[in-house]
């Protein structure tokens, strides 16, 4: 199993974790020709993202991040996959973003003991 958490930068996750994924998760399909990887059975992904979840819905944004992580760089390498975002954080809406967070990490923490 492998979860993963990051904060979001431009719909994508951080550099490091980037060359992380590079460096370990497209061996075999980049560089390794006979990676030895075996298949998880789950992949969870939480995402914090300063815009609303609408916000990204309504631009494509979170299609696309789906896309990269679930489809691009996790693909066939875990039965089960899943990317839960967090959104709404952004430091521009204070009271907003205290009630988001609290149920975020009510959210996270049901998400972590189901996983």
């Amino acid at each position: 199993m492998q979860l993963c958490s990051f904060i979001l930068f431009w719909t994508e996750a951080p550099a490091k974790l980037v060359g992380w994924f590079d460096r370990v998760w497209t061996s075999g399909f980049a560089y390794n020709p006979n990676p030895q990887m075996n298949i998880l059975k789950k992949a969870l992904f939480l995402v914090s993202a300063g815009k609303t979840l609408e916000s990204l819905e309504e631009t494509g944004e979170s299609n696309a991040m789906r896309i990269v992580m679930l489809g691009d760089r996790i693909r066939n390498r875990a039965l089960e996959k899943e990317m839960i975002i967090f959104d709404g954080t952004t430091h521009w809406d204070e009271e907003g973003r205290n009630e988001r967070i609290a149920e975020h990490l009510l959210n996270a923490y049901k998400a972590g003991l189901n996983f």
